[in-house]
């Protein structure tokens, strides 16, 4: 709201007749107002309105706008009054924070014409905000040792306002300890001092109030309660309840169980009373980890696993601490026994295992030693042993304490049993008995003590005859139970009755038999032999077997042919009956079974009298043969062949002669002439071979059954049986038929054989496994052994097998169990006697090395050693008992002894000695302790006591320091047993006198020879805070550019104190709280004090930060100081002008008037100075646009030139906006301004001029063109609508034109020969306002279809034509005449006569005239003759007609007759040649003449109205095409009409049709084509 002031009215007067003037000379101006702060809806701010120079009743048509910039809607305008009001509560505060202007920009705008005016409102502030304090309460802690007069800093209030307003005072409640100190001047620096000393036990804790005023008219306050604390000194340490405390715990504890809680106490106040516990140390220190303590409640737990075994004590040093600023402490011991219980099993180890564990081995033989352990004690250490699984050859026997002996008690067979697997079991006699199992394998080791065996003891092998050399025929295998080269076989063949080393050989080692020899079966069909094997042990022993080798018959021999030859004919006398044996072919094959079977055919059977036996050979007649069969020979050739599978033949020729029954004794007669005789029917040889065959198949079975018996016998003697049952006879033959060899066969290996006929029975007994009554194998040795050799070792293994084991154990049943025990000190010398171990052990010294004397230690390595000459046991090497044993009261090293022959186990124990050899050890060399020099004296501080490594008095410890003034060692001995040291101080220290005490603290052992330890302690006098922190400077004050870098350093703090230690240690912070804004870009190191960015500074946000700063110390209660940081930034380019789009009137109608206001631009700039000092300007250049600037930096986009639409349809600009800061920086905006389009242009055609060819008889309806109009406005004023000028021609009933897509019909079918030319104007017309119309000429041109046939005129067939004879060849006798109603080609006619009979007449193709093919004279005369003439056009289809013609041919005397005749009849002689023809000759040509000269005309007119519109319609000059091809001239009766102002004669048809090739047109999708390509089809389709 305005403040009312002196000559305010004529003040306003005046401005408002100023800021008139301006708004009217520059088009925009600025007016100011101002209003207070929190005013309420609708407080009146001006007449906005009139300031501006408006009229109230023009702001609503006038679009009347008030914006504000990005500042919400504070203010709104009356449009009724045009006053400014306050529309919203505004509050400076929030708008302008604690900037000292702080105004609303507004932008009224008003359009018709556009206009832009700027106000300015300011806002005033008042005391609105009371000054307030960070937080409602502060606390302080101040030690009750600060001194009068200590500054302690406070953190002031902060008021929202500014000016006067915002001007603080300080108040603070009265008291007697503390005063304000407040100073306005320079840093404004606010805080208390002490003017009396504090006493904690007098006044703990002090409660003030601060009061702020600010410098308001009306007093504004705010107020912080201060809460200061006294606090108390650290002077007494914590002490525990009980010096030592003893606890038992079992070793199973789980982890976590509560081992013991220790408690303390400490007489301070607050912080210094809160104690923490901790452990100092653990012994043993290895396991220090295994036990954790509550640092609150002093729980000690247990933090792992107990193990008795391991440890069985521990001692805990505990401590506790205060949490003062120099903690003290007390200490404690907590000491722990740990409880056994069973928890480990039992272990196991094999010291010593013979195996393998030879079969043969004696009873009581010891195979294992085996040691049982228990780490537990007691009871639960105690183990007892078993074996598993039960019945074994082996039990165990106890030797010595936790010693076992596995024993051999029963005899071993390895072929049974060729190892042993069984589980040794130990377990303990704890109260939850444990128990642990060991697997052992043991193997028994093989002797050599059974033969090779075969699998059978008969083998029986099938082997073809022909075999290559070295065939492999088989393989026998043998095997030996046996191990190693015990079971390695070997064999060969025995030739001991009969050589078989030329047929049959034997491999070694792999038991292949090899046939070294191809067999024949005709010479050898078995071979009988035995196969020995023989293992490779010692003695070695040996197996045999016997192999049958059987050889089977190959096809191999052909039949051969005997008896009767071609050269003897056999006579048959005749007349014979049917089937007449005359003779038989006698073949035989070598062969055996079915390849010496044979089957017999004629070779050639065609004379069908004869026929053979198919197995017996006999030849025998067909059918009876009579007498006149005549005197005639016939030789029959006969095939032979056998059955094998490769076959195999011969033939054999067979004479036959047949003789009439008295020429058989004149035949006979010639041939005992001849010296011949006659040839029986049948020959004798079949005889004697039937009876030859049964004999020695007789012989040969009687030889197989004396055979079988006396294998039957042997077997019986022998106690043998080679199998189930008796021999089995299998005939070889399938079909049964016996054969006939001629070949000896052989049998060897003992089989007899009987040479003579060949039999076809084979005998052989089959592999059946020999066996015995037992139904054991039985072996055969090859080693014989003589009946006093095997007494004596039957007598040798009676006494190894039972003697020995006795005396052995005997001798473990007296001894086993006693042992030796020695002692030595340990670190003595290699060679120092321990005993004699031999003489004690009751061994003889010269048998130690015969026997295999030998000495083991468990896991104690070599330290003894025995000397096997003398039997002396002696040190070894270097023994440490503390190594072995730690702290263990009992050391000692067990050994065994063990000799052999006979194996024998000895038990020795050696003690260890402790010897004073370990002086007592510090942990460290030096212990460092830290002492308060408030600390009050007799303060006692626990040490570290000192290890001693050995044991009992060596190890009792006692300790003295180095004489001083100040501390003495406090030692207490309970029972016999040391503890820790402790520290007493007995004098106050002055940290000031001395600061550093160095004393030497020394243990000593409780031995003869006495062993020290000596650590340095570094005794440290702390200091006590006092002192706060103080900076160089309480103001600092800093420039710096707002583009500086992450990182840059701001200023560097510093402040000192004058404390020592901790207390003087400084750490550097931000006062919070902080402005939000300073947080995220201001970072302080807190031990350096710099100051440096995090983060971006921007002037435009904030150009001046007060940054609080405090130095704290570490002492406690820490000591605070602090001072004040002013950084202004300083302004840098580095903000690029902003460009913001205000209005924009679009689109632009294409006929505004050049300074059209379009745009209004507000360009800013956040920079400061010439940095935000903009320039505007337009890119690219050239356009019909400028910028105008209006006021400050707003600009006004105008039109500086005429547009055009059609020529740019809109313009792509980019407003650019360059600052003058160094270096610039500019940005850029892009603007789309349309042109709006008005209607100023008519639809044009692509061409003024169509021509269309269009075929007749259309279907109606069809589409017969697509006109196209474009128009290059927009939207509705480039909409077209086409419609045909019926102003000169009614087409209504022809053409139409479709309104929208320009696409052309045909109404009806158009035809040719009625019209021929359509022309007619289309008019394309726009929707725009007012519209625009133009338009074209389109001609359509019929194109004639061949739809008429040729009619045919001026004959009569009943009259016919008179030709007087004679008349030469090609003498025309009269002409057809034929026309067509179409045009061109499909009216051009051609004449062929339908019946060519042998008449002398023929017809012109073309012309239609017929004329003689040859002359006629009288001869031809009397007769009439009728020709049919087909008269055909040339177009597609082909449409035809007929005519016919009479003709009679007359004598000249005939013809005057017939003149007469026809003259009385009324008729009149047929002229030769019609006179029509000429008359349409003259017709053609006129009308041809007419024609041409119409299209003359035509085209010349044509040609000048180009000339005149300056328009081609085509690439030249219209072309006369004949329609006709040959040239001819038909005619047509029927009138043409042209329509569309062309002219066209009616009267004679004219072939000729004039068309303008090539004119382009725009088809359908808005290509050009060409004329001569719109020819329509039927359908209305353009065809090429």
């Amino acid at each position: 709201m305005v403040v009312p002031r002196r000559g305010y009215s004529v003040w306003r007067q005046l401005l408002q007749l100023v800021l008139l003037h301006t708004a009217w000379e520059m088009g925009s101006g600025q007016l100011h107002y101002s209003v207070l702060e929190e005013s309420q809806h609708g407080t009146f701010v001006g007449r906005i309105a009139q300031d501006l120079g408006l009229e109230v009743s023009e702001l609503v048509p006038r679009m009347f706008r008030v914006v504000s910039k990005s500042r919400g809607d504070y203010f709104e305008v009356n449009l009724q009054n045009g006053i400014l009001f306050v529309n919203s509560q505004i509050d400076r505060e929030e708008l302008c924070a604690k900037s000292p202007v702080c105004a609303i920009h507004l932008e009224v705008i008003v359009d018709k014409p556009l206009r832009v005016f700027h106000v300015e409102v300011e806002i005033t502030d008042i005391n609105d905000n009371a000054p307030f304090f960070s937080a409602k309460e502060e606390s302080l802690f101040i030690l009750e040792s600060r001194l009068v007069g200590s500054f302690f800093p406070l953190e002031g209030a902060f008021d929202a306002d500014v000016g006067i307003n915002a001007q603080l005072n300080y108040q603070l409640s009265p008291n007697e300890h503390f005063s304000l100190d407040f100073q306005q001047s320079g840093d404004n620096s606010l805080g208390f001092t002490i003017k009396k000393s504090l006493d904690r036990e007098d006044i703990p804790v002090y409660r003030l109030l601060l009061t702020a005023f600010d410098g308001g008219q009306t007093v504004l306050t705010g107020t912080i309660h201060l809460v200061i604390t006294v606090l108390d000194v650290n002077d007494n340490p914590p002490i525990f309840s009980q010096s030592v405390y003893k606890i038992q715990m079992l070793e199973n504890a789980s982890n976590g169980t509560l081992v013991a809680k220790i408690n303390a106490t400490d007489l301070d106040e607050g912080i210094n009373k809160e104690i923490l516990y901790s452990i100092r140390s653990v012994t043993p220190p290895k396991l220090s980890t295994i036990f954790k303590i509550d640092p609150n409640t002093g729980q000690i737990r247990l933090n792992g696993e107990l193990d008795y075994e391991d440890t069985n004590s521990y001692e805990i040093r505990a401590e506790a601490t205060d949490k003062g600023g120099y903690p003290l402490s007390g200490h404690c011991k907590v000491l722990i026994d740990i409880l056994d219980v069973n928890d480990n099993v039992p272990e196991m180890l094999v010291t010593f295992l013979l195996v393998p564990v030879p079969e043969d081995s004696s009873l009581g033989m010891e195979v294992a030693l085996i040691s049982i352990s228990d780490r537990d004690s007691g009871a639960n250490g105690q183990v007892n042993c078993s074996l598993w699984p039960p019945k074994l050859p082996f039990k165990l026997v106890s030797t010595f304490r936790n010693y076992y002996s596995l024993t051999l008690v029963e005899p071993l067979d390895r072929e049974q049993v060729n190892e042993y697997r069984m589980v040794v079991i130990a377990r303990d006699e704890g109260t939850s008995p444990l128990s642990a199992s060991s697997s052992l394998v043991v193997p028994i080791g093989d002797v050599n003590d059974n033969a090779p065996i075969f699998g059978q003891p008969t083998y029986t092998v099938f082997v073809k005859e022909n075999n290559p050399p070295g065939t492999h025929i088989y393989t026998v295998s043998a095997s030996d139970p046996d191990m190693a080269e015990n079971a390695l076989v070997s064999y060969w063949l025995d030739e001991k009755l009969w050589p078989l080393s030329s047929y049959i050989s034997v491999h070694s080692e792999s038991g292949k038999l090899y046939a070294l020899q191809p067999l024949d079966y005709e010479e050898v069909k078995l071979l009988e032999f035995q196969v020995r094997a023989k293992d490779a042990g010692l003695p070695s022993l040996c197996g045999n077997v016997t192999v049958q080798v059987f050889v089977l018959d190959e096809n191999d021999n052909a039949p051969t042919v005997f008896g009767p030859t071609e050269d003897i004919p056999t006579l048959v006398k005749v007349p014979v009956a049917a089937g007449h044996v005359v003779g038989k072919i006698c073949a035989l094959d070598a062969d055996s079974g079915y390849n010496a079977w044979l089957r017999y055919e004629l070779y050639d059977a065609s004379s069908g009298l004869w026929r053979v036996g198919l197995y017996s050979g006999e030849i025998s007649t067909t059918h009876a043969l009579e007498e006149a069969a005549g005197s005639n020979s016939q030789n029959l050739l006969v095939l032979v062949k056998d059955h094998g599978k490769s076959i195999l033949s011969t033939t054999a020729t067979f004479s036959v002669s047949l003789v009439a029954s008295t020429k058989t004794i004149q035949s006979d007669a010639r041939l005992s002439r001849m010296g011949g005789s006659a040839k029986p029917l049948a020959d004798t040889a079949n005889l004697y071979l039937i009876i030859a065959i049964c004999s020695v198949s007789s012989l040969f079975l009687l030889v197989i059954l004396v055979y079988v018996a006396l294998r039957c016998q042997s077997q019986a003697k022998e106690e043998m049986v080679y199998g189930p049952g008796t021999a089995t006879l299998v005939c070889a033959s399938e079909v049964g038929s016996w054969s006939y060899s001629n070949r000896h066969s052989h049998i060897l290996a003992g089989v007899s054989g009987e040479p003579g006929a060949k039999s076809d029975l084979m005998v052989f007994s089959p592999s059946i496994p020999v066996s015995v009554d037992n139904g054991k194998q039985q072996d055969l040795l090859c080693v014989t052994v003589s009946d006093t050799l095997l007494k004596l070792l039957l007598l040798y293994s009676w006494i190894r097998s039972c003697l020995l084991p006795l005396v052995l154990f005997h001798t473990a049943w007296e001894m086993g169990s006693s042992h030796l025990h020695y002692t030595v000190l340990e670190e003595s010398q290699h060679g120092t006697f321990v005993g004699r171990i031999a003489q004690d052990l009751g061994l003889v010294v010269s048998e130690l090395v015969p026997r295999m004397f030998r000495m083991e230690s468990e896991d104690h390595g070599d330290y003894f050693e025995v000397n096997v000459q003398n039997g002396i046991l002696f040190v070894n090497s270097r023994i440490d008992r503390e190594e072995l044993c730690a702290k263990n009261p009992i050391c000692a090293i067990h050994l065994e002894v063990i000799v052999d022959k006979p194996l024998r186990i000895f038990h020795v124990e050696v003690e260890i000695k402790d010897i004073n050899d370990n002086p007592p050890i510090f942990s460290v060399n030096q212990f460092n302790l830290f002492i308060s020099e408030s600390t009050v004296s007799d303060s006692h501080f626990s040490l570290e006591g000192a290890s001693d490594a050995d044991i009992g008095k060596n190890a009792l410890i006692t300790y003295r320091v180095s004489p001083n003034e100040y501390f003495v060692v406090d030692i207490h001995n309970k029972h016999g047993k040391s503890t820790s040291p402790e520290l007493v101080l007995k004098k106050t220290l002055d940290r000031e006198e001395i600061s550093l005490h160095h004393l030497l603290l020394t243990a000593t052992d409780g031995g003869q020879s006495e062993l020290t330890g000596t650590v340095q302690l570094v005794i440290s006098v702390l200091d006590v805070n006092d002192n706060r922190p103080v900076f160089n400077q309480s103001v600092y004050e800093v420039c710096l550019l707002e583009n500086s870098t992450d990182g840059t350093l701001v200023v560097k703090t510093e402040a000192t104190d004058l404390d020592d230690g901790i207390n003087k240690e400084i750490i550097y912070a931000f006062n919070t709280p902080l402005a939000s804004t300073a947080q995220t870009i201001f970072d302080i190191d807190q031990n350096t004090g710099e100051i440096r960015l995090k983060g971006k500074l921007d002037f435009e946000d904030e150009n001046v930060y007060e940054i609080q700063v405090r130095a704290i110390d570490k002492g406690h209660p820490p000591m605070i100081g602090n001072c004040k940081v002013l950084i202004e930034v300083l302004d840098v380019n580095d903000n690029a002008p902003e460009i913001s789009l205000k209005s924009l009137s679009v689109p632009v109608l294409e006929d505004s008037p050049v300074g059209t206001v379009v745009a209004l631009i507000s360009i800013s700039d956040r920079d400061f100075g010439t940095n935000g000092q903009v320039s505007c300007f337009l890119w690219p250049p050239g356009l019909p646009f400028k910028l105008t600037s209006t006021f400050k930096n707003y600009y006004s986009l105008v039109l500086a030139e005429p547009l055009d639409r059609e020529q740019v349809a809109k313009y792509e600009l980019v407003v650019t906006a360059r600052d003058q800061g160094v270096p610039p920086l500019s940005a850029s905006s892009s603007l789309l301004v349309p042109v709006g389009d008005v209607n100023d242009n008519p639809p044009t055609f692509v061409q003024p001029f169509y021509t269309v060819l269009v075929k007749e008889n259309n279907p109606p309806g069809a589409h017969i063109f697509t006109v196209s109009a474009s128009d290059p406005d927009k939207d509705e004023n480039s909409l077209v609508s086409y419609w045909i000028d019926e102003k000169l021609w009614p087409l209504s009933s022809y053409i139409s034109v479709h309104s929208e897509s320009g696409k052309v019909f045909a109404l009806q079918p158009l035809d040719y020969e009625e019209l021929k030319l359509l022309e007619f104007q289309v008019r394309a017309k726009d929707a725009g306002l007012p519209s625009l119309h133009s338009n074209m000429t389109m001609q359509v041109f019929v194109m004639d279809e061949n739809d008429n046939a040729p009619t045919v005129s001026g004959l009569e067939e009943e009259i016919p034509l008179l030709l007087v004879i004679p008349v030469w060849a090609g003498h025309v006798i009269g002409k057809i005449h034929a026309l067509d109603a179409d045009s061109g080609y499909n009216a051009w006619l051609r004449y062929e006569l339908l019946e060519a009979t042998s008449g002398p007449w023929q017809v012109g193709l073309y012309s239609g005239e017929i004329s003689s093919t040859r002359p006629l004279d009288e001869t031809d005369s009397g007769n009439s003759q009728r020709m049919l003439v087909l008269v055909k056009d040339h177009g597609k289809p082909v449409l035809s007609t007929t005519a016919t013609l009479s003709i009679s041919l007359v004598p000249s005397a005939q013809a005057v007759q017939a003149d007469a005749h026809l003259s009385r009849m009324g008729g009149s002689p047929k002229p030769l040649i019609d006179n029509a023809n000429m008359y349409l000759i003259i017709a053609i040509c006129s009308v041809s003449s007419v024609f041409l000269l119409t299209i003359i005309v035509y085209m010349a007119l044509r040609c000048q109205n180009q000339a005149k519109d300056m328009v081609m319609y085509g690439p030249g000059t219209a072309t006369l095409v004949c329609a006709s091809e040959v040239g001819s001239w038909s005619y047509s009766n029927r009138h043409s009409h042209i329509l569309g102002g062309v002219a066209g004669e009616a009267g004679i048809k004219s072939d000729l049709m004039v068309f303008t090739p090539n004119i382009p047109f725009l088809g359908d999708g808005g290509e050009l084509g060409n004329m001569k390509e719109m020819i329509l089809d039927s359908s209305g389709q353009v065809s090429p």
